[in-house]
């Protein structure tokens, strides 16, 4: 299954309201930089899982990319909360919906890395 960052970014925004709740008006304007960012990372894995079940010479496997997506939403919940007043249990409550979302919107590797 072949999934862009630009749609893994729509789902993000789409959920984002409402997993982080109130505290939503205090990341929108940083936060939709950081899931860009996050959608990227995750497509860019997905395509390395791929390329790595096709040919285990090429990309990465499933592992790694668990790995690599944990370093990009920690790395999210960081500059999160660097840049706003929210503790990191709000930040990882609201991350964790989100995520939970993605994976059942995008089943197969992407399913496998969040």
């Amino acid at each position: 299954m072949s999934i862009s960052a630009n749609e893994i970014f729509a789902k993000i925004i789409d959920v984002a309201e409402g997993a982080f709740e109130d505290g939503w008006h205090i990341v929108k304007s940083y936060a939709p930089t950081e899931f860009k960012k996050m959608a990227i990372q995750l497509a860019e894995i997905a395509e390395n899982i791929a390329l790595y079940e096709k040919d285990n010479t090429q990309g990465y496997s499933p592992e790694t990319g668990k790995i690599l997506f944990k370093m990009q939403r920690t790395a999210c919940e960081g500059v999160l909360i660097a840049v706003t007043h929210l503790t990191l249990i709000t930040i990882q409550k609201a991350l964790n919906g989100i995520i939970k979302d993605l994976k059942e919107t995008f089943t197969g590797v992407i399913a496998a890395v969040v």
